[in-house]
């Protein structure tokens, strides 16, 4: 990567972009980041009141990147989603540039809302994707996505809680985190939730006739700083996986790099290297189960899923 120059198009997903694209300039890139959408506030009006509208704002989101970036040239045109690019952008960029390599890669499934991607493939040299039902149906390679570095020095600490779960809303989240706070309260295990979901959605949820508690619920996501602070103190991670997706997520792959043990709802972590059933037990959200021998604190070798790692892989 040293001396390489990537023109980086990705989506607005919490710190991890940021983290990319320090870390290909750590290792000596010259990086030029866009996101792959427009991100103002008029095109997320249109977007919601306007479709063809937000379509044609797209376009010029494309047309003044390809304006802004001008006669500089690349070796590498790198995007993580580009559900809302156009074939013409690429079209484009591969006419000015014939040795410009082009890499997609997709930590969202197809099956996930407005993240079909499909149209895109054919323009791209190389298309990855951290989904293992999307790799086998649409024959791409299967790579799983990456920790943070702090993940890899974890200390060991005295767990506060037994269980540590962080997400979004959603309905089945929300009905599962019911389930969970039960389970614990009758078992006597320490449990630490934290629900996230703006005040917006909550007051929507409850105007459509959702009894919502919102005692299990938290107005703010969490920053990276309180979820790490968190984390550290919890002996085991849980990870309720978008039945959507098969993609082993982020939330699983902090625990692994961090050699704490892990509960989690998909099954495809088996296919994992380093699967280790001491480390990792399946569960099943409907009928919540937790050996008690699986509850004494132990920790792991860390796994390596760094952001090093998997940039090796993207960029092979």
């Amino acid at each position: 990567m040293k001396g390489k120059r990537i023109l980086f198009i990705g989506v607005k997903f919490y710190h991890y972009t940021e983290e990319i694209k320090k870390k290909m300039e750590s290792l000596g890139a010259e990086v030029t980041f866009f996101y792959e959408r427009d991100t103002s506030l008029k095109y997320a009006l249109a977007k919601n009141f306007f479709p063809g509208y937000a379509n044609k704002i797209q376009d010029l989101h494309y047309m003044e990147v390809i304006r802004k970036i001008g006669p500089l040239a690349f070796d590498y045109l790198f995007v993580i989603g580009g559900y809302k690019m156009e074939e013409w952008f690429v079209k484009t960029l591969k006419e000015r540039l014939p040795d410009l390599k082009t890499i997609l890669y997709q930590w969202d499934s197809i099956y996930n809302w407005e993240c079909d991607y499909r149209h895109m493939i054919p323009w791209f040299d190389v298309t990855k994707t951290f989904d293992y039902k999307d790799s086998e149906m649409l024959h791409l390679e299967n790579l799983p996505t990456f920790h943070t570095d702090e993940f890899k020095v974890v200390s060991t600490e005295i767990p506060k809680f037994d269980l540590f779960f962080v997400g979004g809303y959603s309905h089945v989240r929300y009905e599962f985190v019911k389930k969970l706070i039960r389970y614990c309260k009758t078992h006597g295990i320490k449990l630490k939730v934290h629900l996230a979901i703006s005040i917006k959605y909550f007051l929507k949820e409850k105007l459509s006739g959702k009894a919502l508690d919102a005692s299990i619920l938290s107005f703010s996501k969490l920053d990276q700083q309180e979820y790490y602070r968190l984390f550290k103190q919890a002996n085991i991670i849980i990870d309720y996986t978008n039945p959507a997706q098969t993609g082993i997520t982020t939330r699983s792959l902090d625990a692994l790099g961090a050699g704490k043990k892990l509960l989690t709802t998909n099954e495809y972590i088996v296919r994992e290297p380093g699967f280790n059933p001491e480390q990792i037990r399946i569960f099943d959200p409907h009928k919540i189960h937790i050996d008690k021998d699986f509850l004494a604190p132990k920790t792991f070798a860390h796994q390596n899923y760094s952001i090093e790692k998997w940039l090796d892989a993207v960029f092979d």
